[in-house]
């Protein structure tokens, strides 16, 4: 693990120390998506949620879906009633707004503090969930209470049929 890496997933550990959110830290070997974290760590991709920017008019929106799911981008619009300019963030975007996270790898809570999450109602039934913290190569685990609650989360169908 790099130094960077490093000072990433401590800053994240820090931000959820303060807030008093329970975690867990999970390294893992190199993943490039929610289904390969799944398989390194030796869990359902039921059980991790893959964290989706969309920029709105509002900003940015983090959707939370299980990785064995696909988002479906209409329903995220509808909730917001936006049916132009609502679209995925772009790289340049994500690296300019989530400075030390790992492109692909933004967790649901840290960062910009004033992003919309949406969590798919899919994995508001499980008791956690595991996401990326801010590497390929480590993941945390989280109540999704604490997700709904720290990320003020909204709860919606929002994956594909």
């Amino acid at each position: 693990m790099n130094p960077e890496s490093m000072r990433i997933v401590d800053r994240l550990a820090e931000t959820l120390d303060h807030d008093g959110v329970a975690f867990e830290i999970i390294p893992h070997r190199r993943s490039e998506s929610a289904l390969a974290e799944a398989k390194a760590i030796g869990i359902s991709a039921d059980d991790v949620a893959k964290t989706v920017v969309l920029v709105s008019d509002r900003g940015f929106v983090r959707a939370l879906v299980p990785a064995s799911r696909r988002l479906d981008v209409r329903k995220l619009a509808a909730l917001f009633e936006q049916r132009r300019d609502f679209r995925l963030a772009t790289e340049a975007e994500l690296a300019a707004a989530y400075r030390g996270f790992e492109l692909g790898a933004v967790p649901p809570l840290g960062g910009p503090g004033d992003d919309c999450v949406v969590l798919d109602r899919r994995l508001a039934d499980r008791y956690s969930v595991v996401v990326e913290a801010g590497t390929h190569d480590e993941s945390v685990r989280l109540r999704t209470r604490d997700i709904v609650i720290e990320g003020d989360a909204m709860i919606a169908d929002i994956c594909e049929d």
